[in-house]
């Protein structure tokens, strides 16, 4: 995500129009990154319009109020964001998701509670685990404290797969 915008939804009281197609467009993206980049910036401005700042859309010149701001994120993007942004989910409450293939890549579906996304390989330490996703078989590192996932890079820069038949992590070479 562009720092810029971030910043924007911080402290700027007219959300700019790349603002507005950034968080839009983002309902577009395969990627998990873009849609919690866009519910960190969606949260940021619920804050900001919940202690009384006057935010304006500067697309639909519309100043936010709380109930007009919850308006505008659910018709405009998916039920997980809306949840993620408006109601806190209880500690022991988790939601999983399912990719489903779809043109051009895959689709996040929301699924049964015992589908998971992810499947363990190995812990590295207390910090750090191995981790594939179980769709596609790539692998990540899961930061075990924050719960955050980052793709495992091979020294020669390339994602990897997990191949469970031999228990090796491989280069994808595509």
């Amino acid at each position: 995500m562009d720092n810029n915008l971030f910043e924007q939804a911080k402290n700027d009281d007219i959300l700019s129009k790349e603002l507005i197609s950034f968080l839009l467009e983002s309902m577009e993206y395969s990627r998990l990154s873009f849609i919690n980049d866009a519910v960190d910036i969606l949260k940021v401005l619920k804050i900001r319009i919940e202690r009384g700042d006057k935010i304006t859309d500067a697309v639909s010149l519309e100043t936010y109020t709380l109930k007009g701001f919850k308006a505008f994120v659910k018709e405009h993007f998916s039920e997980y964001i809306y949840n993620q942004v408006f109601t806190p989910l209880k500690k022991d409450e988790k939601i999983y998701f399912s990719l489903e293939p779809c043109d051009g890549g895959y689709e996040l579906v929301l699924s049964e509670k015992d589908n998971k996304v992810y499947k363990w390989i190995s812990s590295l330490n207390e910090k750090f685990s191995l981790v594939y996703m179980i769709a596609t078989k790539v692998v990540y590192i899961k930061n075990i404290k924050t719960k955050t996932y980052s793709p495992f890079i091979s020294g020669n820069g390339k994602y990897c797969r997990y191949d469970e038949s031999v228990g090796k992590i491989l280069e994808i070479n595509e």
